[in-house]
């Protein structure tokens, strides 16, 4: 299965479920997505990266002496949340993916979608900052659907797949 297949299956499949309001229970009606959280293991490292490359600033930061004084923190950029957390010593991650079907043959976390306006551009940008490309930016049609989206991968400094997409374009 290749790139393009991959994306407008699972593309396909989001745009084809009902709106969350008519399956959603009563509890659920106020829900808004919060953080996504990311288990590292170079905590100042990460801090680093996600400030210096991406543009993320440190909300709070803080020890939970119930785990040992591991050290987690919110990093902010605009509307988007993301919660570093210091794993474990010697704690293990999924493989690193080495092509872009094996990243999505795996279960579990695949990768956090930032919405960016050129996706291309960030990609330049980012290689400028000696970020290399994971899979450079492409328009995909999502098949069986008007819709297409260009998008573009890299990965963090601990191989942490991240996607930069651009919003929906309808096609016709």
């Amino acid at each position: 299965m290749d790139r393009r297949t991959l994306l407008s299956a699972g593309a396909f499949a989001a745009l084809a479920l009902p709106p969350a309001a008519e399956s959603a229970p009563a509890a659920a009606s106020g829900m808004r997505f919060d953080h996504v959280s990311l288990n590292v293991r170079d905590f100042e490292g990460a801090l680093d990266w996600y400030r210096s490359k991406l543009g993320f600033h440190v909300e709070v930061a803080w020890r939970v002496g119930a785990l040992n004084g591991k050290r987690l923190a919110y990093l902010r950029l605009n509307d988007t949340t993301l919660e570093l957390v210091e794993a474990d010593a010697g704690g293990a991650g999924l493989p690193e993916a080495m092509s872009f079907p094996e990243h999505f043959a795996r279960t579990g976390y695949g990768h956090l979608c930032f919405r960016v306006d050129n996706a291309e551009a960030m990609l330049d940008g980012l290689a400028a900052e000696g970020v290399p490309t994971f899979v450079r930016a492409e328009t995909y049609d999502l098949d069986g659907t008007p819709f297409q989206r260009r998008v573009g991968f890299v990965k963090d400094m601990e191989d942490n797949v991240l996607e930069f997409g651009e919003p929906l374009r309808r096609t016709g």
